[in-house]
């Protein structure tokens, strides 16, 4: 199973709306707001962070763009865990708090900022 499955989250959707329409370029913000940085450091030296929020236990993936490289892959993009997912299918939520699966467009939701 994945890491994103199954874990306890704390707040409403509203607040993962709120998280989602918010985010950083980079995750150096959410450190000093309160999340906190479990990546595993080999993931992490790849440029794939995940991320946690103490408050809430709200989950999320950031990857860094691989410049000139096509689609999301080139763009600063975050991926927020579904704390009921079951999963691939509904692995991640979108922008809006909805469930999505792995590999969908919605489930990159780009930062402040980003087209």
């Amino acid at each position: 199973m994945s890491k994103g499955l199954s874990y306890k989250y704390s707040g409403t959707k509203g607040h993962i709306i709120s998280v989602a329409s918010s985010l950083p370029s980079t995750p150096n913000r959410l450190l000093k707001n309160g999340w906190e940085d479990i990546s595993h450091p080999a993931q992490k030296a790849a440029g794939h962070w995940e991320l946690k929020e103490t408050s809430t236990g709200l989950k999320m993936r950031y990857d860094k763009k691989v410049p000139g490289a096509p689609g999301f892959a080139g763009k600063n993009h975050y991926h927020i865990y579904n704390p009921n997912a079951t999963g691939n299918k509904d692995l991640y939520l979108d922008k809006n708090g909805n469930p999505t699966r792995k590999g969908h467009a919605n489930s990159h939701i780009l930062p402040e900022g980003d087209e």
